[in-house]
């Protein structure tokens, strides 16, 4: 008895593209380095040759996609010893993996930045971690969403700081007016090279250490 003959798959590419989460955020990411925030949902459904409803039976609304973007960056940041080492340990390889991932994506970061966290389970997670070491350190509970906050803001500002020339700050034209300036630039320059590094991250590094001294100091003595 012969068998039917198989149905052949019609040559070319399929008539439907193949949607996930992932491949969805993929591409926002890839859109959103080159837009910037202000994309919008009609030009990733161009960008992944689907129809804009098909992206609704993923993310709700450009907000929802946003926190996808958010939480997926945040799980690539990871969790760096805050059950085992003091919060204040911990905290540096942390912000240091937080500014290297967010600074990836420049175009987006504003709009990572001033989101709600709301239901979006892996910032929730990763803050959790985080206020849950500072309060086992004995850090004053009212304190630990400013510090975390003041933290973060750092850590944003210096993602984008990296962006800017690594002599930003250099008077150029009007540089016989700011002698202690120009003389304080090329301090800078000069110490970050002999580190070995540019000087934005020269400056992370100093600004993160000076950052969380202040901030165990103001934790042990502000009311």
């Amino acid at each position: 008895m012969t068998s039917a003959p198989e149905a052949r798959r019609a040559a070319g590419r399929p008539r439907t593209a193949v949607l996930s989460h992932e491949r969805i955020l993929t591409a926002a990411f890839e859109l959103a380095d080159v837009r910037g925030a202000d994309f919008t949902l009609a030009a990733l459904a161009r960008r992944l040759e689907v129809r804009p409803s098909a992206l609704h039976h993923y993310f709700a609304g450009k907000d929802e996609l946003i926190a996808g973007m958010r939480g997926q960056l945040t799980a690539r940041v990871g969790d760096h010893g805050f059950d085992a080492l003091p919060w204040h340990t911990a905290i540096v390889p942390w912000a240091r993996a937080y500014r290297a991932t967010f600074g990836a994506h420049p175009g987006i970061i504003a709009a990572l930045a001033t989101l709600p966290v709301a239901d979006e389970p892996e910032s929730i997670i990763d803050y959790e971690r985080i206020a849950a070491a500072m309060r086992r350190d004995g850090y004053p509970e009212h304190r630990i969403v400013p510090a975390l906050v003041a933290i973060e803001s750092f850590i944003i500002g210096s993602a984008l700081d990296s962006l800017a020339p690594d002599d930003n700050l250099r008077p150029t034209s009007n540089a016989a007016i700011a002698p202690a300036l120009t003389a304080a630039e090329l301090a800078a320059r000069a110490h970050a090279t002999a580190q070995g590094r540019s000087t934005a991250e020269e400056t992370f590094e100093f600004g993160l250490v000076a950052l969380i001294a202040g901030l165990r100091t103001a934790g042990s003595t502000a009311p």
